[in-house]
């Protein structure tokens, strides 16, 4: 429990730290701009209370790999404090693989219509099943994949029963064509109520732009005309296509052995036939053209998106120890607390935003890198070129040791939080194992933030960044001007 008091110290530091800063309108300006001595002033002391707490010691649970008897790999994690059992169910069958088979929208509808009856319950029959073994089990789709989760008390009676329903779900979907009316009405109507909240409509029209005719370019919802027009023979196609045992993949943690792990690993595939493989088989993203794209809304705020496509983040040791350095040059210049650049700039001293935020984006084919805020649509422009600015600033002149020693500290010392709960172990030991990182990732995170250098971390950001190539979208009343 060592490492625990010691994050909860320190996040309580931080806290404290944000609390007492000073609270910031849109669009006002501050009396005082915090000059470079306080902010170095401010950053050391954060370093000397946290250097007081001592060394970080984590203890990384032991995940243990194995295959089904039909060839579906798994990662087993065992923890007892609490007798609960987490079970994902991966399928390489996000909405990247829609038009293969049906239209923009299918995974989506598949994966929500496996939990919405079986060939042997009806949607009202199954979810009374779930209540009365008191499980959390969902279905949902993302750009890359199908998952289907579990979560149940790991009494062997309610879980054998909870797998039982896993398994009727995965194998036996109904796809009821009444349902499937009822969820398309449903669904059309929330995307129309969506196109009244700008963030929405920028974030559809920001993906479209950056991967322009890639797999990723559409939602993952698809819009009001490909939903209209899926039925029960797409899903069911797309059902036989993807949901079969050579394109899955397992992942189990909590409360049992490893050889109950086994034993219920077989059980949820067992009847998963085999198939093929779609691991890998989507194209690479590739660079598309710089531009500015307006939208016209009546909204008084004006949402902005900035970023373009970026390469594989690759999963070998130089890959993985540049996207680290990455990661911490990014928290210094736009990271999501009151220490980043941005945030500093464009919030704290200019008063445009309440929160200005910028990231990577990670899929399996590529991905983007992505800087988004809102202000008044008489301040988007020189918010938009104040934000450019600082990004180059930050590019061309680099990061500070003082900046890099503070965030490298905070993340050593927020290690520990990944491994707080059995939600957060399951949550990132299948996104690791689903992306085919090392098994031993995790055990070298601390090596690779203490590896990292002034030099590296600026080379990762340039590498990672292009704002020459940078695509801007707008959704507001009047298209900002740029052209200053």
């Amino acid at each position: 429990m060592k490492h625990l008091t010691k994050h909860r110290l320190s996040a309580a530091i931080i806290g404290v730290l944000l609390f007492i800063s000073p609270s910031v309108q849109a669009n006002t300006t501050h009396h005082h701009t915090l000059t470079s001595s306080e902010l170095k002033l401010a950053d050391d002391s954060i370093i000397d209370s946290i250097n007081q707490l001592g060394e970080l010691t984590v203890n990384i649970p032991n995940t243990q790999y194995f295959q089904t008897n039909n060839g579906v790999s798994v990662a087993f994690t065992p923890l007892h404090e609490l007798p609960i059992v987490d079970i994902s169910l991966y399928f390489n069958a996000g909405s990247a693989y829609d038009h293969q088979v049906g239209k923009s929208g299918t995974a989506n509808m598949v994966a929500t219509m496996l939990t919405q009856g079986t060939d042997s319950l009806s949607e009202d029959e199954f979810v009374a099943a779930k209540e009365r073994l008191g499980i959390d089990f969902t279905s949902t789709a993302n750009k890359d994949n199908l998952t289907l989760s579990l979560r149940s008390l790991s009494d062997q009676s309610l879980l054998n029963q909870a797998a039982d329903l896993m398994v009727d779900a995965v194998t036996q979907p109904a796809f009821d064509d009444k349902t499937l009316q009822r969820n398309k009405n449903q669904l059309i109507t929330s995307l129309k109520q969506k196109k009244q909240n700008p963030y929405h409509v920028a974030s559809v029209a920001y993906h479209q732009a950056v991967y322009e005719n890639h797999p990723y370019a559409h939602a993952t919802t698809g819009d009001e005309d490909s939903i209209a027009k899926i039925d029960r023979d797409e899903l069911l196609n797309f059902w036989h296509t993807f949901i079969n045992a050579n394109n899955a993949t397992l992942v189990i943690t909590g409360d049992m052995t490893a050889e109950q792990a086994k034993s219920l690993a077989n059980h949820l595939t067992a009847k998963l036939p085999t198939g093929k493989s779609y691991k890998n088989t989507l194209d690479l993203t590739k660079p598309v053209k710089a531009r500015h794209i307006h939208i016209p809304h009546n909204s008084s705020q004006t949402q902005i998106i900035i970023g373009h496509p970026t390469s594989k983040v690759r999963t070998d040791k130089a890959g993985r120890q540049e996207f680290s350095d990455f990661s911490l040059g990014n928290e210094i210049l736009a990271g999501g607390d009151f220490n980043a650049r941005l945030m500093k700039t464009i919030r704290e001293q200019k008063g445009y935003t309440y929160g200005i935020y910028g990231g990577m984006e990670r899929l399996r084919a590529g991905g983007n890198y992505v800087v988004e805020f809102s202000t008044d649509g008489d301040k988007a422009a020189d918010a938009i070129l104040e934000t450019l600015h600082i990004i180059n600033e930050s590019l061309n002149e680099g990061i500070t040791q003082e900046e890099l020693e503070l965030v490298r500290l905070g993340n050593k010392n927020g290690f520990a939080n990944i491994f707080s709960s059995n939600a957060s172990i399951h949550r990132v030991i299948g996104a690791l194992f689903v992306a085919d990182y090392p098994k031993d990732h995790l055990n070298h995170t601390l090596n690779r933030l203490d590896n990292a250098t002034i030099n590296s971390v600026n080379t990762a950001l340039n590498l990672r960044i292009k704002p020459d190539e940078f695509i801007i979208i707008t959704v507001g009343k009047t298209k900002p001007n740029l052209d200053k």
